[in-house]
């Protein structure tokens, strides 16, 4: 890496070298040409004298020089040629004017820049050198000398003071760039260590959740990710993850019953019974615990979410009550035949008193055993959940509410518009899984459009319709929705994640709550879906 670095830094460093050639020889150049400019303007004669002519071809043979050379081949030291040669190009313009020797600042400039003082000195030298040949052969006066000093002190002032302030920047730049790269070194080490971090978060089967106090999941292991279905990209947007329940097929939390919204209140919990229903459609038992954790860069506070799986032994505990059932019917049937047999003994004539006492205990005490199996398989009948009359505008309602996040995630306007009293008798879990899947369905094939949801009486019905503005269906299509595995073509190419089972299950529970559905769609416009179910009293009604 080490290497890699430095070989990318010694190229870029030849880059700048080669731009700053050209910058600079471009720019004197540049301003040679504008003085010549300006001398054909005001004077004529100097324009056409052989000095000038000859400095400015020397200036620009220079200027094409520095185009054509590849300096990324050669030396820091070959490029002193250039300014040397403009030195050299001024000094001959200046045979013609004396004016034109002000020009000596850019070359000098240059070399002072970038080269150290003995160049600089080897600069000044055939600076003054082309300022002695403009008076050859005549003698050198005072007032040459005079002239030749001030020009080299003045180009010297210069040239130092640049090349300490040169010097300076360098050092900075040098500075800067170690410091770069040091801290470059550094956020590779945090991001090596974050990920290490992370790698260790995620090998805990707990599940974990840090939640602000705004409701925002600031940080998820993968087990609360995959629990969820949330994207690990943007925690806020859920894939159709689990509902949170208060019991098992009970009643769905609403959205400032959850653990999230709990967390972001700072609610403690301690090992308290959740359930959840996922995605694949498995009921899992869940202990949740919120506690205290650090603050995060705004000083806010956030807090813990630990959801640890019981779904193992909650199963076995459920499950006792079907295996009690299994063992007493099978006890139940060779009771049955000790009795009959037992029965059959007593009413016989050729028995002994004593042998009928014993009779007559085996019969009363198998009567007394098969009346406690009857008195266990009529407890665990009682056991199993019963339909019951609910108000399914309120469990729509809370449904939508539940989806507000994900839709809020995915730039989709969810609204709703529900009567009160929409009562229905039936199995409250079972409808709450139908809305949940329509609503799904409804953000999941929606592009930043909207979803509506109506709730209201219709004569003898309660009907509930799911509407969007998504990416529809083709009659076909919709022929076939109800069918195992089918998904659209459209989805298939849109490639948008699914199973093609949710909305045949969604038409078998509600006709098995003795409703129907219906679905209208048109492709590139929307899908409505209907669900409509018999209306049942009341609970208040009945009082």
């Amino acid at each position: 890496m080490s290497t890699y670095v430095s070989r990318w830094s010694d190229s870029q460093l030849i880059g700048t070298r080669v731009r700053s050639v050209w910058q600079w020889q471009l720019i004197f150049t540049f301003s040679v040409v504008a003085i010549g400019v300006v001398v054909a303007i005001l004077d004529e004669q100097l324009l056409t004298h052989p000095a000038f002519l000859a400095g400015v071809i020397v200036i620009v043979s220079a200027s094409i020089t520095s185009l054509v050379t590849p300096w990324a081949r050669h030396p820091k030291a070959a490029v002193l040629i250039l300014p040397a040669l403009d030195i050299v190009g001024v000094g001959i313009m200046s045979f013609g004017s004396e004016v034109l020797g002000f020009l000596w600042v850019f070359p000098i400039a240059w070399i002072a820049t970038y080269y150290s003082t003995r160049e600089l000195t080897l600069a000044l030298i055939l600076t003054g050198a082309m300022n002695l040949a403009d008076e050859f052969p005549t003698a050198y006066t005072l007032s040459v000398i005079l002239e030749l000093l001030i020009v080299l002190i003045a180009l010297a002032f210069l040239g130092i003071t640049i090349s300490v302030g040169a010097r300076r920047t360098r050092a900075f730049r040098n500075l800067t760039r170690r410091q770069a790269d040091r801290l470059d070194r550094t956020l590779h080490r945090v991001q090596a260590a974050e990920r290490r971090v992370n790698a260790v978060f995620d090998a805990i089967s707990v599940a974990l959740a840090r939640v602000s106090s705004g409701g925002e999941i600031v940080a998820a292991n993968a087990a609360y990710r995959e629990l969820y279905a949330l994207d690990p990209r943007d925690l806020r947007f859920s894939l159709g993850g689990a509902v949170e329940y208060t019991d098992y097929r009970g009643t769905a939390l609403t959205p400032p019953q959850t653990s999230v919204a709990r967390a972001a209140r700072g609610e403690p919990a301690d090992g308290e019974r959740l359930w959840l229903f996922d995605r694949s459609g498995t009921w899992r038992a869940m202990s949740l615990t919120v506690s205290p954790a650090q603050t995060n860069s705004l000083d806010e506070p956030t807090y813990l979410i630990e959801l640890e799986d019981l779904t193992a032994a909650s199963e076995a505990q459920r499950e006792q009550p079907n295996v009690t059932r299994v063992v007493s019917h099978e006890l139940r049937n060779p009771l049955t035949a000790i009795l009959g047999h037992a029965d059959l003994l007593l009413e016989s004539d050729g028995l002994t008193p004593t042998q009928r006492d014993h009779l007559a205990v085996i019969e009363s005490a198998s009567e007394r055993m098969l009346t406690l199996i009857q008195g266990i398989l009529t407890q665990s009948r009682s056991d199993e959940p019963a339909p019951a009359v609910f108000d399914l505008g309120s469990l729509a309602a809370a449904s939508v509410q539940a989806f507000l996040p994900a839709a809020a995630a995915a730039e989709i306007t969810l609204d709703s518009d529900i009567d009160e009293s929409l009562c229905i008798d039936g199995d409250e879990f079972r409808v709450r899984q139908v809305i949940d899947n329509l609503l799904s369905n409804a953000i999941k094939y929606t592009d930043r459009g909207a979803v509506h949801v109506q709730g209201r009486h219709l004569g003898q019905e309660i009907e509930v319709t799911v509407a969007d503005d998504g990416i529809g269906m083709t009659p076909e299509d919709v022929d076939q929705i109800y069918t195992p595995y089918f998904r659209a073509q459209n989805v298939k190419d849109g490639d948008i994640t699914g199973t093609g089972l949710g909305m045949g299950i969604t038409r078998d529970i509600v006709e098995s709550h003795g409703g129907n559905i219906s679905v209208d769609s048109t492709l590139g416009k929307g899908t409505t879906v209907t669900v409509r179910f018999p209306a049942a009293p009341s609970p208040e009604g009945d009082l």
